[in-house]
């Protein structure tokens, strides 16, 4: 069984998601201040790991994010990044090369 380690941490505006395997490690980056809040986002996540913020904190003008991100339901498949029409998500992916002994 694949081992799979995933962690989440809030900076400013920005929440940073990492998955970490033995053959990769994703980044998944989400700029609450970029989102229009318009959930094309949450309508196309195909493990709905994505959810519409407090919209009565939003409409009041306090400073929530418009999405939450279900870490646990998220496999990282980027569908959010294709399709947001903002930008306001990013990912980054980085393939560990296999050390091999000669």
């Amino acid at each position: 069984m694949m081992e799979i380690e995933k962690e989440m941490e809030v900076e400013d505006s920005v929440v940073r998601c990492r998955q970490k395997t033995k053959e990769t490690e994703k980044v998944l980056d989400y700029d609450y201040k970029k989102c229009a809040g318009c959930s094309i986002c949450v309508d196309l996540c195909p493990k709905k790991a994505l959810q519409e913020g407090p919209l009565q904190e939003i409409a009041k003008g306090l400073d929530a994010p418009p999405v939450l991100i279900d870490l646990d339901s998220c496999v990282f498949c980027g569908m959010c990044v294709n399709f947001c029409p903002t930008r306001a998500f990013k990912m980054t992916v980085e393939e560990k090369t296999q050390d091999t002994e000669t």
